[in-house]
């Protein structure tokens, strides 16, 4: 079976209105012909919340990423295709311990180690080891604590 064109794709999800979940909570925005997708979560006994997503990418790769073959496919999409996507370094993990919800920590998969940043305040990290299970990230807060601490402090200096 053949997988659903471009064209197809974008007609069904301009029938949608955005950022509606599939039915295993997958969340797509289509913005003229490029669409991002996020599949969002929380741990609240630990107090933190996490955010797969994907950045902006064309209708063909969003269905080759995805290996989308018909709507149906879609809208089964969910955490473990999304998750699929962090392991092959085609989308990142957004983590927030909720009592600072002003600074989401990023992290990305690259080659050998895990990038982790924060735009907002100017925060740089390589762990060199693969982040992939929410303990991890929880454990990177909790190891890390101080120098987020000092960049949560000096976000606004620079």
């Amino acid at each position: 079976m053949s997988t659903i064109s471009a064209e197809a794709l974008g007609q069904y999800l301009s029938s949608r209105k955005p950022g509606i979940p599939t039915r295993n909570g997958l969340s797509t925005f289509l913005v003229g012909k490029s669409i991002s997708s996020e599949y969002r979560f929380e741990v609240e006994e630990l107090d933190f919340s996490f955010c797969l997503f994907s950045e902006d990418e064309s209708l063909d790769e969003f269905i080759e990423g995805y290996r989308i073959k018909s709507t149906d496919d879609f809208e089964e999409l969910g955490y473990k295709n999304i998750w699929i996507r962090y392991l092959n370094r085609e989308a990142d993990m957004e983590v927030t311990e909720l009592e600072i919800e002003e600074m989401p920590i990023n992290f990305r998969l690259h080659k050998m180690r895990t990038l982790v940043f924060c735009t907002a305040a100017h925060y740089y990290d390589e762990v060199y080891t693969h982040l992939t299970l929410p303990e991890d990230f929880i454990r990177y807060f909790f190891e890390n604590q101080d120098k987020l601490q000092v960049a949560f402090s000096n976000r606004y200096k620079f």
